[in-house]
């Protein structure tokens, strides 16, 4: 039995002893006199034993007194006090069942909330509910004593039951969640099973099997991504790990295995660019050995194989002529190898803070690469022209590149590339949108579509995040490029929770 316990207010049935009788049959006049006679004397029997017994408990600590002594008046007045008696009675023992029973309501309802160990023990739940039921009817029947002592019993035996699931759910929790964390499949599987057996309607308990849900993927990516490594795609290795912890952002260890990846990238080209720099001195291409041992000293400040080429290669370069500095410098500049030609200047001032050519070269290469850094970086990722900050920040690029001189032969082909990317981000798109018209839609950087069944747009070329949420569905999101002749994007529920 599953229905609530409660304690029963207190009605006029409480303060009689015996159910009210049946309505008398017929019978012959005589008979009926004398059974009324017999209900009054017995009434009146009745009337004087009660008071006799409460007045004789309530007299026993002064014995002096007799019977004989005793008024008429004071009998009536035991009398009155007899009602009010039996009512402090029945008064202190529904408080009494009241103060175990509000413990026993609020483990009930922990119970049946959480579906506490119901899965698997609701017939041990069960038990306990009816011998609850049985301290009612015991209280029903005036039986107080007996009635606070089942209530008692059923309250012990309700919080034992509590105690026994919470703690082996906890148990079972906290070991499987170990387990998830040690990305320990079957052991989390298993435990977080059984946990969910005693408490299915626990929220800490719902993320980690979501978690759970996704541990094969991550697992599988990580292993993946330690292949990757062992053969020394590094470049691989550190995006499958971006991919798992992308999955789930809680998974430990990404984080140390990202930062060891890029130790050892590090590590590899560091060798690799202090060997051509060695490479270049020895065969007395001085700028190329001073630009690799200058590139070595940035990614490891103060190595000493490092500063000693770098020392070596300026010597040798301070026996050069201007001339040669200058031809060299030009020649890196149009060819694109502009930090090069930055190193030339550079040298070239150091020998003389005056040169005009070097002042200019100079300041010329810094702006160059400036201003190629924001266009590449935007000619690489065309779709983020979908945001209003981002195509303010390519139309200020492109003024920038066509005030500026180079002389990059490349420049100016990578500055028109620029300008047909504008031109196009610029003109607008038809999109249609369709759903199911309960799908509350977002568009990111234009906002909240509401549900609808179809809905056209017009927007800049580029890349979207379109989300839609609804009751009773998982969350949607999808990645859109608008394009030129697109096919309508669909929205919808596609997984049911």
């Amino acid at each position: 039995m599953t229905d609530r316990i409660k304690i029963k207010s207190i009605a006029p049935s409480f303060a009689q002893t015996e159910p009210p009788a049946p309505p008398p049959k017929k019978r012959s006049f005589p008979w009926t006199i004398v059974l009324v006679l017999l209900v009054v004397a017995g009434a009146f029997v009745a009337f004087r034993f009660v008071p006799t017994q409460v007045t004789y408990q309530s007299q026993t600590a002064n014995p002096t007194d007799s019977s004989s002594e005793r008024s008429s008046s004071s009998d009536v007045s035991d009398v009155d006090q007899v009602l009010p008696y039996r009512d402090l009675e029945l008064q202190r023992a529904e408080e009494d069942a009241k103060s175990i029973l509000s413990e026993f309501a609020a483990l009930q309802d922990q119970v049946e909330a959480e579906q506490l160990g119901l899965l698997n023990h609701r017939h041990s739940y069960d038990e306990i509910i009816d011998a609850a039921n049985q301290a009612d009817a015991s209280f029903a029947r005036r039986e107080y004593d007996l009635a606070i002592s089942q209530y008692q019993d059923a309250t012990t035996r309700l919080r034992e039951y509590v105690f026994e699931h919470e703690t082996t759910f906890e148990e079972a929790f906290e070991n499987g969640y170990t387990s998830l964390v040690d990305r320990d499949l079957n052991a989390a599987r298993d435990l977080l099973g059984q946990a969910h057996e005693i408490k299915p309607n626990d929220t800490s308990l719902a993320i980690a099997l979501g978690r759970l849900e996704k541990l094969p993927q991550v697992n599988s990516l990580i292993r993946e991504s330690g292949r990757a490594r062992y053969r020394g795609d590094f470049e691989q290795a550190e995006l499958l790990l971006l991919q798992a912890q992308e999955i789930d952002p809680e998974t430990q260890g990404i984080d140390d295995s990202l930062r060891e990846i890029r130790r050892i990238q590090q590590d590899e080209d560091f060798r690799a660019v202090l060997t051509q720099a060695y490479i270049a001195l020895s065969e007395n291409r001085l700028h190329d050995a001073k630009q690799g041992f200058e590139s070595a000293l940035r990614m490891r400040p103060g190595d000493s194989g490092a500063t000693t080429g770098l020392n070596e290669a300026i010597n040798r370069l301070g026996n050069t002529t201007i001339g040669e500095l200058k031809e060299s410098a030009e020649r890196y500049e149009r060819d694109g190898d502009l930090r090069s030609a930055m190193g030339i200047y550079a040298e070239a001032l150091e020998i003389d803070n005056n040169l005009q050519f070097a002042r200019d070269g100079y300041e010329r290469t810094q702006t160059t690469i400036r201003i190629l850094t924001s266009l590449e970086r935007i000619l690489a990722d065309p779709d983020s022209l979908s945001s209003n900050k981002e195509f303010e920040y390519a139309q200020q690029t492109l003024r920038d590149a066509r005030e500026h001189a180079s002389i990059d032969t490349s420049y100016s082909s990578k500055v028109n590339k620029l300008a047909k990317l504008i031109d196009v981000a610029s003109r607008p798109l038809p999109i249609v949108l369709v759903s199911d018209n309960e799908m509350e839609v977002r568009l990111a950087t234009i906002g909240d579509l509401g549900p609808f069944e179809r809905k056209e747009l017009t927007l800049r070329p580029g890349r979207y995040l379109l989300t839609g949420s609804g009751n009773g569905c998982r969350d949607v999101r999808k990645t859109i490029v608008v394009s030129e002749g697109m096919e309508p994007i669909s929205i919808v529920c596609i997984e049911p929770i």
